[in-house]
């Protein structure tokens, strides 16, 4: 029925009985929309053949772009495993030097890597949802860059196992989100060379990382260790920041929205976007408990984690 049409509404009391008929017109929002479902349909998939062909997706970039974003992705990638296992050699220096007796304590220096590096993705590759792969992995090299250097030049153990921690939380980003960005530019029968690539960092880094580790423990002492760490971090940032472009079809295409003359109206005809509707604070508690729910509610993702976890 047409939105300017008119239908005709008997009203009645509590009776029953017919008091008066009466045409009242029929407006949108008075229970039909203006704009007829099949054109809304329409009109939604236009909007996704015309992003299917933009040259902002990350699937449509060039060959060179695309495997540029992967080598710096794995270079991050590289960055984090190699953090986490590199002091190993220089334990015993370690507790030389800060007067550590307790072999627990000594081996918590090295594990407490660990424990942040499997809690932080739980945290991290939601935000990069929210507000884009790109900035999410160039923030955490630089909090991993810092965090290194705070481990450097920690003046007691207790310092020593927070930077750690906060080492590992920040490093466990490029495995949380790396994937994701080359999902983003891959189709899933192109993505088997980039992948490999990307899963030779988490593979190589723990055996370059006790090798170099342990030489330039002896040679120059154990915090020279942690310079190395965030000087390679650092070199990552200097590649990534100025050529790593967004690839999270979602965020790219709110910010064509945000660009344009309405930009409200704009993000309400991006079917892919309506599940960034909302405040701030819903959208991040959304993204954020969406990985909890996942592990505890889906049997698959609980057993490959378990799994994983062995």
């Amino acid at each position: 029925m047409a939105a300017s049409s008119d239908t005709p509404v008997q009203y009645s009391d509590k009776t029953g009985v017919k008091l008066q008929t009466k045409t009242v017109p029929l407006t949108p929002g008075h229970g039909e929309s203006a704009v007829p479902k099949e054109k809304v349909q329409e009109a939604a998939k236009n909007i996704e053949e015309d992003w299917e062909n933009d040259p902002a997706n990350a699937r449509n970039w060039s060959f060179g772009k695309k495997w540029s974003a992967v080598a710096i992705v794995s270079l991050y990638t590289f960055c984090s495993p190699l953090a986490s296992v590199m002091m190993a050699p220089g334990l015993p220096e370690v507790a030389l030097k800060y007067g550590i007796t307790n072999p627990t304590v000594i081996a918590l220096t090295l594990s407490i890597f660990l424990l942040s590096f499997a809690i932080g993705p739980l945290f991290i590759a939601p935000l990069s949802e929210m507000y884009g792969r790109t900035w999410v992995l160039h923030i955490a090299n630089i909090f991993t860059l810092a965090f290194s250097l705070g481990c450097a030049f920690s003046p007691n153990t207790g310092s020593l196992v927070g930077f750690r921690f906060l080492t590992g939380f920040s490093g466990s980003a490029p495995l949380a989100v790396g994937g994701g960005s080359i999902s983003d530019m891959f189709a899933p029968h192109e993505r088997a060379t980039a992948m490999a690539l990307f899963t030779l960092g988490p593979l190589i880094g723990p055996v370059i990382g006790p090798i170099a580790g342990g030489f330039i423990a002896q040679e120059v002492g154990i915090k020279w260790v942690f310079i190395v760490i965030a000087c390679l971090c650092g070199f990552a940032s200097l590649i990534g920041i100025p050529f790593f472009r967004e690839t999270y079809g979602p965020i790219i295409r709110m910010r064509q929205a945000a660009q344009s003359a309405d930009s409200e109206a704009a993000r309400k005809d991006h079917p892919s976007l309506q599940h960034m509707a909302g405040s701030k604070l819903h959208v991040l508690w959304l993204n954020l408990s969406r990985p909890v729910i996942l592990l505890f509610r889906s049997l698959i993702c609980f057993m490959l984690s378990l799994y994983m976890a062995l």
